[in-house]
């Protein structure tokens, strides 16, 4: 064989490998489309009622991503109950973590706030919802639940009385801070399948993580830090 001959061989095996490695990469990143529990879940929350549309809560047309990511049923939402807890910026998320959050903001936070601070939440700092990347934003790993608007990521928390808590200062603050957080935080793990806190690891230092990640087939493993 020539030399060119050689190369040119060279070439096209170097090109099958990366095709190859390029399928295997592909599929590990495991698309919106291909995960039947995620139209679902959706559908089901869509068609039990799972939000109502308002001023607040207005349904998008279907997010067809690049990639692996993408939503079937997405709603922009301004704010948890109705209103009544307003978005320091509006939110893309698919139904049922909007009716997650609303449930967790009703039977966890407000509670909380009310027994602790004799307040209650008027507003909330969002600080991620939809977003196409991997977990932590890391090269090579897996595809984030942001990527399929099964995530919310909360960073603070203004009170009718003015004052405003935030995850990084508060989890390790006053008493009540420390107190409120936790709580908030224990509370949402019965509630969302995954949450990671302060104490969860370095990229969580300044906010709540929730999401409705299927960690096992039946969903009913969570995932609490």
């Amino acid at each position: 064989m020539t030399h060119s001959g050689q190369r040119t061989v060279a070439i096209l095996l170097v090109g099958a490998l990366l095709f190859v490695f390029s399928g295997c990469a592909n599929r590990s990143l495991y698309s919106w489309r291909d995960q039947a529990w995620r139209k679902d879940a959706e559908a089901i929350c869509m068609g039990k009622g799972g939000y109502e549309s308002s001023a607040f809560v207005e349904r998008m047309r279907r997010i067809n991503d690049k990639g692996a990511c993408g939503i079937w049923y997405p709603l922009k939402v301004s704010g948890a109950l109705q209103g009544y807890v307003a978005y320091s910026t509006p939110a893309v998320v698919n139904c049922p973590m909007t009716a997650a959050v609303d449930g967790w903001f009703y039977h966890v936070v407000q509670p909380a706030a009310a027994r602790i601070y004799g307040a209650y939440v008027t507003k909330v700092q969002v600080m991620a919802s939809y977003s196409c990347r991997t977990r932590n934003s890391k090269a090579y790993a897996k595809v984030s639940e942001h990527s399929f608007g099964n995530a919310l990521d909360i960073g603070a928390f203004t009170l009718s009385d003015g004052r405003t808590v935030t995850v990084q200062h508060g989890w390790r603050g006053s008493a009540a801070d420390r107190a409120f957080l936790r709580e908030a935080h224990s509370g949402a793990c019965k509630l969302f399948t995954t949450v990671i806190g302060p104490d969860g690891d370095s990229h969580h230092y300044n906010h709540f993580h929730l999401d409705l990640a299927r960690h096992n087939e039946d969903g009913s493993y969570h995932y609490c830090k």
